[in-house]
């Protein structure tokens, strides 16, 4: 074993980074923007990827080609691949993906081509590594199964292959098969899986249902809600994600193993409106519409989205701790700030 394998075997309390080097794929989206900032108070070199030209603001300060590097690239390119992992890493957080209702909905050639098929050839080339490949997953892998709280070894249970929406869930999965495999499989490779549910926070695009409503509350507008709002989530802020994968990439008890990452409080979406309005101090009744007047009768909705987050809590010491007021008060805060310097990114 590697000495960076050695740290991960010594860290069994799940707490300290090894000094080692790391890889982060979809450095500049949402998660990745959280995560590099804390990867870097323990690890010795951190590469950033992405298909951004340039890395984020959130850490863009701190690119110095030593200690982190940022690459610019698509993972679906043969070139870029084999340039990008020329050396090999002792860590790899792989968050690349098409996300979001619409990118699946629109172009569900796009979801296979990266999030399976890029996957595929990078687990290709790193297979032989001595290394703990953290594969960001999704709570979408459940499908519609009635019986939650989910644990990790729940069933899946999905529509029809008719319904563009299941193109996510069924790639994700397929990812996790390739992983458990090779992770089973003899040799050094060690595979890890998180599974995020409805993760939220400062710098979220507002594609999501959180961020959606923060935006229209801002500039004045009525949150729009889908199909009446009884349908329910479990949102968990970005900060205590980051820290459950963070902790899964170290822990020796979490190779080979899955984890639902997500709070367990379960909060209906016209209450999340309602939420929104009030600490914006806003006077704003919420606005409902008809999902399938947006979207078609490609999207299905899900009546509740709800992890159970025990395995987590006993082998990571791990729980989402940021309560939804309070993670809201930020997001505001954050996109309030976004409005008086004139941006809507961050």
């Amino acid at each position: 074993m590697s000495e960076a394998g050695s740290d991960r075997a010594a860290a069994s309390d799940g707490e300290r980074d090894p000094d080692d080097r790391v890889l982060v794929t979809g450095a500049a989206g949402f998660v990745g923007r959280h995560l590099v900032p804390r990867l870097l108070e323990g690890a010795r070199e951190v590469v950033a990827t992405d298909l951004d030209p340039a890395p984020p603001g959130r850490y863009a300060d701190r690119v110095d080609g030593e200690r982190l590097s940022y690459v610019q690239g698509d993972l679906t390119e043969r070139s870029f691949r084999a340039e990008l992992l020329a050396e090999p890493f002792d860590r790899v957080f792989h968050l690349a993906a098409v996300v979001g209702v619409n990118a699946y909905v629109e172009d569900p050639l796009r979801v296979t081509e990266v999030n399976v098929v890029a996957t595929e050839r990078l687990l290709r080339r790193v297979a032989d590594w001595d290394v703990r490949f953290v594969f960001t997953s999704t709570s979408e892998v459940f499908g519609r199964n009635p019986d939650v709280p989910w644990a990790e070894d729940d069933d899946r249970v999905l529509g029809p292959p008719t319904v563009d929406r299941w193109s996510y869930s069924a790639s994700k999965a397929a990812c996790e098969h390739m992983l458990h495999g090779l992770s089973a499989a003899e040799g050094p490779f060690e595979a890890t899986v998180v599974r995020p549910f409805n993760l939220y926070g400062p710098g979220q695009r507002p594609d999501f249902v959180l961020p959606a409503f923060v935006d229209r509350v801002v500039a004045g507008e009525p949150p729009t809600v889908f199909d009446g709002g009884e349908q329910t989530r479990c949102f968990t802020y970005v900060e205590d994600f980051v820290e459950g994968v963070r902790r899964a990439s170290v822990h020796p008890d979490a190779a080979g193993e899955a984890f639902n990452l997500g709070s367990t409080r379960e909060t209906r979406i016209r209450d999340l409106a309602e939420l929104v309005v009030e600490a914006a101090g806003a006077d704003l009744e919420p606005e409902f519409v008809d999902g399938e007047e947006v979207y078609g009768d490609s999207y299905e909705d899900l009546g509740r989205r709800v992890p159970d987050a025990s395995k987590a809590r006993t082998v990571l010491d791990w729980e989402a701790t940021t309560t939804l007021e309070t993670g809201i008060e930020r997001v505001l805060a954050w996109r309030r700030a976004q409005e008086g310097d004139g941006r809507t990114g961050g």
